[in-house]
């Protein structure tokens, strides 16, 4: 059998297979519309299919190679491109069911025992917990999602990283002054609202200005080249929980062995017994996904998705409101649920969400 290739990655995918034998020639066509049956191609095809895609990208693109990604049950075998210094992975599209409006499995007890106790602080009955949850989650609905080429990790929207050498003493002097306190301090961070902010990431101080803008429609047009977009929310949805019926990407219960922001270690029985739990390793929600995709992991900060029609939303995080007010690790965690909407976001003008919204490029095939 000798694969050769027709056409390249867009809507849907063809290629020929040619069977030779001494009597005949046979030519059957497989048409990859799905997941499933991009999964079921040799890496060999794939990857002669992915360097074909190349020719249709914007400018700039390079076939790196071709990886494996495992997570929370979902697993993808495609390929990484580089742009810029920059990794994208390519996402086969796929007809999912999305959204939330029951559980799949139920949560386990403790989950259940903390859901319930926010409920009292919320003044609400435990029998209405699936009630509240459904408020607060996109609704169950069929979508097509087109193979999409996207950016592995996010960056900020409003906030931009400079060097030490780049600050003009006149005009940046706030920023250089609260430099050197950092430096000879045990801040972690420190931030001026809009303006500046200075984080310590193994042992050097990292500088961000704030950057305005108007509107998203002004922000996207300075900052997206042509040929790329960001996520619509279904295709955000879809990389993010590959359309997972539970709650949460890993199931219906939170998992109280993580490592996470705000919180650190979870584990609760060292706590009881005082010992001290402190690590090293990665936040787990920051690990790759099994699309390839990095995602926040972080309540306090959204991943911006732009529907066809203009409207803005924020993904896996709520910008820190529920754990602000005090609500513990189960209901602060929330907004990383796979189909969460933050309830409050349409209050909220551009330029205030602007400062915590990341985004990661796309270009859609």
């Amino acid at each position: 059998m000798v694969p050769f290739y027709e056409n390249v990655l867009g809507a849907e995918v063809f290629f020929k297979i040619n069977v030779l034998s001494n009597k005949y020639k046979k030519r059957a066509t497989i048409v990859i519309r799905d997941r499933a049956t991009w999964n079921k191609q040799t890496t060999e095809c794939k990857e002669q299919l992915l360097r074909e895609l190349n020719a249709r990208l914007p400018a700039g693109f390079t076939f790196l190679k071709m990886e494996r990604f495992e997570r929370f049950g979902l697993g993808l075998e495609t390929g990484i491109f580089m742009y810029e210094g920059c990794e994208f992975v390519y996402v086969p599209g796929d007809r999912v069911t999305l959204g939330w409006g029951q559980w799949a499995i139920g949560p386990d007890e403790e989950t259940k025992r903390e859901f319930e106790s926010g409920l009292e602080d919320l003044n609400r009955e435990p029998a209405e917990l699936e009630h509240v949850l459904r408020q607060q989650m996109s609704p169950v609905r069929e979508a097509d999602i087109g193979p999409l080429l996207i950016e592995r990790q996010t960056r900020p929207v409003a906030w931009y990283e400079v060097e030490l050498a780049d600050l003009d003493p006149e005009e940046d002097g706030d920023v250089l002054e609260a430099f050197e306190r950092v430096k000879s301090s045990n801040y972690g961070s420190y931030e001026q609202h809009q303006s500046f902010r200075l984080d310590k990431e193994d042992g050097r101080i990292r500088i961000w200005l704030f950057a305005d803008s108007p509107s998203q429609q002004a922000w996207a047009k300075d900052e997206l080249p042509d040929g790329f977009d960001v996520l619509t929310e279904e295709e955000w949805e879809y990389v993010y929980g590959g359309g997972c019926r539970t709650l949460f990407p890993w199931g219906d219960s939170f998992d109280y062995r993580m490592k996470v922001r705000h919180f650190e270690e979870l584990n609760r029985e060292q706590k009881e017994q005082g010992e001290p739990v402190v690590s090293d390793r990665p936040f787990d929600l920051e690990k790759s996904g099994g699309m390839g995709l990095q995602f926040l992991g972080d309540p306090y900060k959204q991943e911006l998705t732009v529907s066809p029609e203009g409207l803005v939303r924020g993904k896996g995080g709520d910008g820190g409101s529920l754990i602000c007010g005090g609500m513990g690790v189960t209901w602060g965690y929330l907004p990383v649920a796979t189909y969460y909407r933050d309830p409050y976001e349409e209050e909220l003008e551009w330029e205030d969400r602007a400062e915590y919204l990341h985004y990661r490029r796309v270009v859609h095939l």
